[in-house]
């Protein structure tokens, strides 16, 4: 049973542009869906072209393998995937869900999604559909770039990577593995090439970054020393990853790959976890002390400082504005160049206890989403408007990872 209350006014989704680390525009599609009269851009086999963007909430039960799939117009359930056990999702190009496991990392394909084609944009619906999944062991790290998605199995020590082109042709078949050692690691597809993680034990995090080729070939280590590596966020050129001492960023302009290091502005204070926006160039972190910011083009720093610890991080659609949920249940939102606070609006249950499954955040269009798995809810906040709760979804089930479509 699931009930939205205190609905006031209309999703507030708007078109935004495609995520920094991938495109979908100009994908290969099969013209065999339904294209909108006078449309410039082929739909997609099975998919419908509507007037605009239909996003879909999708939450994942903390203690089973349901996966639900909600039409954030219409309140309404439109799929229930069953992946086997509880998964924590990873959103892929605004369109795909990757659901991971111990064993095994599975496909979903909500069936939302917005194409950005010129001046102007496409959006389409399609039945959600089940894509397939890669097994191994520990699936952890999932990171998109290069319009391929790398999956990395802590257990083996490997990457499986699937091109978009064949996720948008329904099958997640392996276009390439790399083999590195086994340890909680990263690989990043980055301009016809991977960047691994090495270094790391099964015990310890990885200490540094080698260059592969398009086939997982080594071609050479990267100057980066990255101690204790965790957290990463990927751009069109670029990426970053979060280290014990500071910010490595990998820039493969003119097939340089060449290395930058960004100290932290308080070396007690690290980031383990990025949020970037769908344009700009920000990050946030959470830290115990509330939020980092970094301009990872010119490697600034701002500090949102809270007198509680941040769990979650979101950056706006227009990468004015930084968000952050912190242990205290408070939703707050600050001023990505200044780091002022700009409000504080409670939203969880109850504050977070360590004992319960971690509330997660998540941003799409002009509207966040929070999980509260305490309060087997997810709450709609548009944090334009000092933080309004918009709506509140009721489950019943324990909502811990969740992810946004189609915006």
């Amino acid at each position: 049973m699931r009930r939205s209350v205190l609905t006031l006014g209309v999703v507030g989704l708007v078109v935004t542009g495609c995520s920094s680390a991938d495109t979908a525009e100009d994908a290969p599609v099969e013209a065999t869906g339904s294209a909108a009269p006078g449309s410039d851009l082929a739909a997609e086999a099975g998919s419908t072209e509507v007037q605009g963007p239909e996003p879909r909430l999708v939450v994942a039960d903390a203690d089973s393998g349901k996966i639900d799939v909600l039409d954030l117009a219409s309140d309404e359930t439109v799929h229930s995937f069953d992946v086997s056990n509880a998964s924590r999702l990873t959103t892929i190009n605004g369109r795909y869900i990757v659901a991971t496991d111990d064993d095994r990392a599975r496909f979903l394909d909500p069936g939302s999604w917005t194409i950005e084609h010129g001046d102007h944009s496409h959006s389409y619906t399609k039945d959600p559909v089940d894509l397939g999944a890669l097994e191994g062991d520990r699936p952890a790290h999932v990171v998109a770039g290069d319009r391929k998605v790398a999956v990395f199995f802590d257990g083996a020590g490997t990457a499986d990577i699937v091109d978009f082109d064949s996720l948008g042709a329904g099958d997640t078949t392996v276009a390439a593995t790399v083999d590195t050692d086994p340890h909680h690691g990263i690989a990043v597809p980055l301009s016809d090439h991977v960047v691994v993680s090495t270094g790391g034990t099964e015990d310890d995090l990885p200490t540094g970054l080698e260059l592969r080729d398009s086939a997982g070939n080594p071609v050479r280590a990267l100057d980066a020393s990255c101690p204790e590596m965790h957290g990463e966020a990927v751009f069109s050129s670029y990426f970053v990853v979060a280290c014990a001492d500071g910010v490595v960023k990998v820039d493969a302009a003119n097939n340089q790959f060449s290395t930058a290091k960004f100290p932290y502005p308080n070396p007690d204070d690290r980031a383990f976890t990025f949020a970037e926006g769908t344009r700009g160039s920000l990050v946030a972190a959470p830290t115990e002390t509330g939020v980092l910011i970094l301009d990872t083009r010119t490697g600034e720093w701002v500090q949102a400082r809270t007198s509680g610890e941040s769990l979650s991080t979101g950056v706006s659609s227009d990468g004015k504005t930084v968000l952050s949920l912190q242990v205290d249940g408070t939703f707050r939102v600050f001023d990505a160049v200044t780091g002022a606070e700009l409000s504080s609006t409670p939203v969880l249950s109850a504050p977070y206890d360590e004992a319960d499954p971690k509330p997660s955040l998540q941003v799409a269009g002009t509207r966040a989403y929070v999980a509260d798995p305490a309060g087997s809810a997810v709450i709609e906040i548009d944090y334009r408007d000092s933080g309004r709760v918009a709506r509140t979804f009721d489950f019943d089930f324990t909502p811990a990872s969740i992810s946004v479509v189609g915006s």
